[in-house]
């Protein structure tokens, strides 16, 4: 699931090829979740990527990425022309991943986001490439039918697509605007502060947030905050110099959590960030991680932080919000792997079940999951 959008710069930094794993773990606790285990993958072709994973149901659990991509080296070394490859979208359904054909999209594109509102509500956006510059692209968007991926159209003009689906309410956010989904056509909402966008999420028509920086040139931290009525710019009290936004969660207009990384320092540094109603302030993380990338909350309202581990780099790094405060999980390591740089991470409804993904020191992507 990917309810709010990360940064495209982190996004883009994810390449992989395909895992064959053994089985699924066994079912685990909501205390002592973390036993991670890889999910055999289906066959996708080389330079293969996956970027998001969410999850409706244990029998609606969906991936989405890319495979195939070809490079054509130039005459000098660094240049070359890379041809796109086809869209991946997989269903983990009976034990076995499930695919459907997407409509006008059966290659060069992308599924960079799938959110599942329902097990057979489910979204996927990404860019379609054009048939001669791959720089060329358009925004695709479709929803499951039950049987396929039905193109859904897009607000008129839009160059970008950071689609949000949950069961109570689908939101859009292009370059410019904000959009809600009403029966088959899209309400504008707002139109989007100027801004450098990093994460953004949509709570409510009334509870929106965009954080990132001024402006591309321009680093300063900025979060804007819309109530209904109005654009609000909020204080952010930036904990680590050179902080980069990667994912935003909002509970209540007074209670938002984000994520990000710091590369201004060595190691990188994680960061956790809480807005309390008043201002964005950081938030000390357990030791040991050097990068959060992704947060979201379970069904039973615990949040859970994913990163990357710096002390134990071959397991997913895992934090629980518990009694007020953030603890370190135990996960267990990528089998025959000695790294894994995770970044999605989905609650299954009913279960607490987590599924995680993300790509690894040798081959990948990997997908992992702590429950059946």
């Amino acid at each position: 699931m990917m309810p709010r959008k990360t940064s495209l710069l982190v996004t883009a930094a994810l390449t992989a090829g395909a895992l064959a794993a053994g089985g699924l773990a066994s079912p685990a606790s909501a205390g002592s979740r973390g036993g991670f285990a890889p999910v055999p993958l289906p066959f996708f072709w080389p330079n293969n990527s996956l970027y998001d994973v969410a999850a409706a149901s244990p029998d609606s659990v969906w991936i989405a990425g890319n495979q195939g991509e070809l490079v054509v080296p130039g005459p000098i070394p660094g240049t070359g022309q890379s041809i796109p490859g086809n869209p991946v979208v997989r269903r983990w359904k009976d034990a076995r991943w499930v695919e459907y054909d997407l409509q006008n999209l059966s290659s060069r594109g992308t599924i960079t986001d799938v959110d599942a509102a329902g097990p057979e509500d489910v979204w996927i956006t990404g860019p379609k490439y054009g048939p001669g510059d791959p720089a060329t692209t358009a925004p695709y968007a479709a929803r499951f039918t039950g049987s396929r991926f039905e193109q859904v159209a897009l607000p008129s003009g839009a160059r970008a697509a950071n689609l949000q689906a949950r069961a109570d309410g689908v939101w859009v956010g292009t370059e410019r605007d904000v959009y809600r989904r009403t029966g088959d056509t899209w309400t504008h909402i707002t139109a989007i502060p100027d801004m450098q966008q990093y994460a953004s999420y949509i709570r409510a028509d009334d509870d929106i947030w965009f954080l990132g920086t001024v402006s591309r040139t321009d680093q300063t931290l900025v979060a804007h905050h819309w109530d209904g009525h109005s654009w609000q710019s909020v204080p952010v009290h930036e904990p680590v110099p050179g902080t980069g936004f990667t994912d935003v969660i909002a509970l209540s207009p007074t209670d938002a959590w984000a994520t990000g990384i710091s590369y201004r320092t060595s190691p990188a540094s994680p960061v956790l960030m809480h807005w309390d109603g008043t201002a964005w302030t950081g938030v000390a993380p357990p030791p040991g991680l050097n990068a959060l990338t992704r947060i979201v909350e379970g069904g039973d309202g615990t949040l859970w932080a994913l990163g990357h581990s710096l002390d134990e780099p071959a397991k997913p790094g895992l934090l629980r919000y518990s009694g007020g405060t953030w603890e370190r999980v135990p996960t267990t390591a990528v089998p025959n792997r000695s790294n894994i740089y995770a970044t999605a991470l989905a609650v299954v409804p009913g279960t607490g079940a987590l599924w995680t993904l993300g790509s690894v020191n040798i081959g990948g992507p990997v997908v992992l999951t702590d429950g059946p």
